[in-house]
């Protein structure tokens, strides 16, 4: 190697592009040489001085991650540019990649679409899956679910795990197709198989409910547990219920309280409430009143609504946590503004009483109506008893704030599911 070294230096030297390369990869890779992405970047930049398409990209890179020079992200626009004029597709990607994030160049939606679009016609599966990615959140592009499902299913068929994921997760849904749920499940499998986490818990979720797939709980299981290894939360939690109600494997309450602790230390919310529950019960875990309040209110200070209500009931009833109707007031207000019809009910209910609150028989009203508009069927004659001491104008006024209240948490549920 140490010859063949010399007659590269050499020719490198003199110019030669070919050499200029072959050195270049060689220090970049530790190919024969000791690993050195600083002299792969000097080579680089005597082959991009002299016009090299490869050279120019290759150095773009390097600049763009700090590779053997500094990070300079105008450097890294500037050679990807140049290459990516050539036609280079791997530069084409890159350069779509800065204008879409606004490295070294202006943010540019436009321009990163565009880029992606020439990549991903020469076939570079990481350009389509952004391009379908563009083509689905409508970024730099009318929104086109059939445009953003072919693209990633040609960056799929490359054996791009997360297009194949995205893949199964638009046939699951049915957009810009029909619905297939086999399909679906063939293609979280096919990302699942290349240690996916996202992927392997999707297809535990299929298996689970039978969707695509006959159901299988142990199946179901094992893809849990192998998403779970990899730290994803949804699956150790998940993990955790399988333990508890004993799909798929033996029910184990400690072994429960292990996954849900693994996930809680992701600031799982989920995760947080199941152990509150645990130690309310003694299930698992010694039963302990105070560590079931700091599990709920953990859960409860992360939005989730379950947690909210019940932290209000260990208001009421002093369990955990010193007894007091204000704050449980206050907890099932939160939980209310969420939707959540228990807590409506119960927030109508100590509206008409005053309890923890101001008595008024308007509020009490408004969220009766709301608990009775989600379902709850037993809201129905304290609500009638509550309307017989208003007047039409304070009904009107209820029902202006049901609109309120309604509009409010609806704006809440589209901005976490978008």
């Amino acid at each position: 190697m140490s010859d063949q070294l010399s007659v590269l230096t050499k020719d490198a030297n003199a110019g030669d592009v070919d050499a200029q390369l072959q050195l270049a990869d060689l220090y970049e890779n530790g190919i024969g040489v000791r690993l050195d992405p600083g002299q792969a970047a000097f080579w680089y930049r005597n082959a991009a001085e002299q016009g090299s398409s490869k050279a120019q990209s290759r150095l773009g890179q390097m600049y763009l991650r700090g590779i053997g020079v500094p990070e300079d992200h105008e450097q890294a626009a500037t050679y990807l540019n140049q290459s990516a004029e050539k036609g280079n597709v791997i530069a084409q990607a890159n350069l779509a990649w800065c204008y879409q994030h606004g490295l070294g160049v202006e943010k540019d939606y436009t321009q990163a679409f565009e880029w992606y679009l020439k990549s991903a016609e020469q076939g570079h599966a990481g350009a389509r899956y952004n391009l379908a990615f563009m083509y689905s959140k409508g970024i730099g592009i009318s929104r086109n679910d059939t445009e953003a499902l072919k693209w990633y299913l040609r960056a799929a068929e490359q054996g791009h795990m997360k297009a194949q994921l995205n893949v199964g997760l638009m046939l699951a849904q049915g957009q810009g197709t029909e619905k297939d749920e086999a399909e679906a499940a063939r293609w979280y499998q096919e990302a699942a198989n290349q240690g996916y986490a996202k992927a392997q818990y999707n297809l535990a979720l299929m298996y689970g409910g039978g969707l695509g797939v006959p159901q299988d709980d142990e199946t179901a299981f094992k893809w849990h547990q192998l998403a779970a290894k990899q730290g994803y939360a949804r699956a150790q939690f998940n993990m955790g219920l399988f333990y508890i109600n004993g799909l798929g494997v033996p029910q184990d309450f400690k072994a429960a309280e292990q996954c849900f602790q693994s996930a809680a230390k992701q600031a799982y919310a989920k995760a947080n409430y199941q152990l509150g529950k645990l130690h309310a019960s003694g299930l698992g875990v010694p039963l302990n009143e105070l560590e079931s309040a700091k599990y709920y209110r953990m859960a409860a200070e992360a939005g989730y609504v379950k947690a909210q209500y019940r932290l209000g009931h260990l208001y009421v009833n002093g369990l955990g946590v010193h007894k007091d109707e204000v704050i449980a007031c206050s907890w099932f207000e939160k939980a209310a503004r969420q939707g959540f019809q228990k807590a409506q009910h119960m927030l109508g209910v100590r509206y008409a009483k005053g309890l923890g609150v101001e008595k008024d028989y308007v509020r009490a009203y408004a969220w009766l109506l709301l608990a009775n508009d989600n379902g709850d069927a037993d809201v129905h004659e304290v609500s009638k008893r509550v309307r017989d001491k208003l007047s039409e104008g304070q009904v009107s006024e209820a029902e202006v704030l049901v609109t309120e209240f309604s509009q409010a948490y609806k704006r809440r549920e589209s901005r976490t599911t978008a």
